[in-house]
């Protein structure tokens, strides 16, 4: 018995790498915070609340393997080493 016609078909292709929507800006913070050789900073992004910054930059640090801390005190946002 014949198959009946596909209406797709399946194309080989790799699966491209997951895209950051807007931690861009969060991964140059550290960064920036790495390069600065400073122990501590007080980081703001106006028109980000301060738990969106949190966030932001906890998940960049984590991507970043990098020595950082976040802390927050007082709805404010800090980078600390170790």
């Amino acid at each position: 018995m014949p198959r009946p016609a596909r209406h797709f078909k399946l194309i080989p292709a790799d699966v491209p790498p997951r895209r950051s929507r807007s931690g861009g800006i969060y991964d140059e913070v550290v960064a920036d915070f790495l390069a600065s050789g400073v122990a501590s900073a007080l980081v703001e992004i106006p028109g980000r609340k301060p738990q969106t910054v949190g966030l932001g930059l906890r998940k960049a640090v984590l991507a970043a393997g990098a020595g950082v801390s976040v802390v927050s005190r007082a709805d404010q946002v800090y980078l600390r080493r170790g």
